[in-house]
């Protein structure tokens, strides 16, 4: 667990990011978001991207030529702790939006530095 969070799984997922984007890809999930950095299979190393891992989910940025971040469904990952998530990311000078459309539960959006629109989101006991 990093911080006062643990990620719980995920909703759903589809990520890309641009060829030489692998530092900061770490820079965003390994430091800000607290996943761990995992080996891709020697099959698929020589794509480029990465794979990360967490408590309940596993996410893989694959290389894409020309992607638009805009034309992906975004991944919305279960997180226990949210609120100490969000502080951290602010902290460290990330932006968060807001989004409170979905009853019992916080929600909100932050965007990794290849475009790609993230939603956290917590149950809230009613």
């Amino acid at each position: 667990m990093s911080g006062g969070w643990r990620f719980e799984g995920w909703h759903h997922v589809l990520l890309a990011m641009p060829p030489g984007g692998e530092e900061a890809a770490d820079a965003f999930y390994v430091e800000r978001m607290g996943l761990e950095a995992v080996p891709k299979p020697a099959h698929l190393a020589t794509r480029g991207g990465r794979w990360y891992r967490g408590a309940g989910l596993e996410l893989h940025l694959g290389v894409e030529e020309g992607f638009r971040a805009s034309a992906k469904s975004h991944p919305a990952m279960r997180v226990h702790g949210l609120a100490e998530l969000r502080r951290a990311l602010e902290g460290d000078g990330v932006a968060v939006t807001d989004d409170t459309q979905l009853a019992g539960h916080e929600r909100w959006y932050v965007t990794d530095p290849f475009g790609n629109r993230l939603e956290l989101i917590e149950e809230v006991p009613t």
